[in-house]
């Protein structure tokens, strides 16, 4: 390529840079569709119309955002009744995070929270017994661009229900809808309460207790977003929902907000980050807010793209090797039993040994045990462990008198832990 060639490929290549500088800052702010729920947002999929309306449900109480860590903050106030409220697509906290919110529903408080994901910590808690030999693994989801919301309660159920229809840039669009699956309601009194369902048959609303307090999960959060709520059906399905709010100071949590994806992959995690700023404002996020800096950074992305069409070669990406994930559920298990230790919560440290040897049992000998003297499984068990069946029996008899009580002496705790030790020294 001669002199005269290259300087008008590069005086080209300039006049098209600068025709798409002009045209992005000559262009008016766009909607963002993005599903992002920000209450100070009036884009489509923000909140600040519900973030608003909550404002006034308790006159002369106090709406506070929560921009940091629970655990570091000590934000939330349990003198009073109040409410903790999270409405995203993800929610995600560490352990620390988990432990507060817990304390705080504990003393008699409520906790709202509307995602499309809920954290496996959180749940670790909340479903604490099994129904049967279902584990609780996520949401699940059915895909439509329409559903009909309601509530069970004769007071707040309408005969028709509330219709919602997924808009995405002003069109209908399928929809993945979040559920709860309705074999995690098996236990009525300590477990799951049903309050809502979409279209009759999937549950999408529902209380579970905690302590003096409850926890209210609802998984479908985009009813909430403004553009849901510029509908008066919409407002009046979430008067209907927020009306199982207790009168008091609501806490509205941003810190904890991420998106779907990674609040999945960050619950899921072996290896969760120790120090994160997920809630806070990325460069790239800033950069993107400020028309000049926004221009120069499509700019650039323009320049790099040419350099790739023109200059680039294709070269093979080398593939990593990946690393199996790590099973942390166990280590996680034994760390809570340490709490329970600390704070002599015998019962509760019964209970966690159990999962463990639960766990232990499911995993070695491929065995669910039941906390009933299930004869069979007993003797399939002593079979493959080598163990004697009155070992088993003794444990599971000693573990459903803890269950069935609301006190554990320090005698029994040592009891039931020499009960499961003998398993453990016996088994092959």
């Amino acid at each position: 390529m001669n002199n005269s060639k290259r300087i008008l490929f590069i005086f080209g290549i300039l006049t098209i840079l600068v025709v798409l500088m002009v045209l992005f800052w000559r262009t008016p702010q766009r909607l963002s569709w993005v599903e992002h729920y920000k209450e100070d947002s009036n884009h489509p999929f923000g909140t600040q119309v519900i973030f608003e309306l909550l404002k006034t449900y308790f006159p002369g109480q106090t709406t506070t955002i929560i921009e940091e860590k629970l655990s570091e903050e000590l934000i939330l106030d349990a003198s009073q009744k109040s409410n903790y409220i999270f409405v995203g697509e993800g929610l995600y906290m560490d352990s620390t995070d988990v432990e507060t919110l817990l304390d705080f529903v504990d003393m008699g408080n409520t906790a709202f929270i509307s995602s499309r994901t809920i954290p496996y910590d959180l749940m670790f808690y909340l479903y604490y017994e099994e129904c049967g030999s279902m584990y609780w693994d996520d949401y699940y989801s059915s895909e439509d661009s329409v559903k009909t919301l309601n509530l069970n309660h004769p007071d707040l159920r309408t005969e028709k229900g509330f219709d919602f229809t997924f808009i995405f840039r002003n069109k209908a669009r399928v929809y993945r809808w979040q559920y709860i699956d309705s074999v995690y309601f098996c236990d009525q009194e300590y477990g799951f309460v049903e309050l809502g369902r979409m279209n009759d048959t999937l549950i999408n609303f529902a209380r579970i207790k905690y302590g003096e307090g409850a926890f209210y999960l609802h998984t479908t959060p985009m009813v909430f977003s403004n553009i849901q709520l510029l509908e008066k059906k919409a407002l009046d399905y979430a008067d209907r929902v927020f009306s199982h709010l207790e009168e008091g100071p609501i806490y509205w949590d941003k810190y904890s907000r991420v998106s779907e994806g990674t609040a999945r992959q960050l619950n899921n995690s072996s290896f969760p980050p120790s120090e994160r700023r997920l809630s806070n404002e990325t460069p790239l996020q800033y950069i993107l807010s400020q028309p000049p800096l926004a221009g120069a950074w499509y700019t650039l992305l323009g320049a790099l793209l040419l350099y790739l069409l023109f200059r680039a070669k294709r070269r093979q990406r080398i593939i990593p090797v990946m690393d199996k994930n790590a099973n942390t559920s166990l280590e996680f298990v034994r760390t809570i039993g340490r709490l329970y230790f600390l704070q002599n919560n015998h019962r509760q440290l019964c209970l966690q040994k159990m999962k463990l040897f639960k766990a232990f049992v499911r995993e070695k000998y491929k065995i669910t045990l039941k906390e009933e003297l299930d004869e069979p499984l007993i003797d399939r068990l002593a079979n493959k462990s080598q163990v004697p069946e009155e070992v088993i029996r003794n444990i599971l008899s000693v573990y459903r008198n803890i269950d069935s009580s609301s006190f554990v002496s320090e005698n029994t705790l040592i009891d039931f832990h020499q009960r499961i030790d003998q398993f453990y020294k016996q088994c092959k």
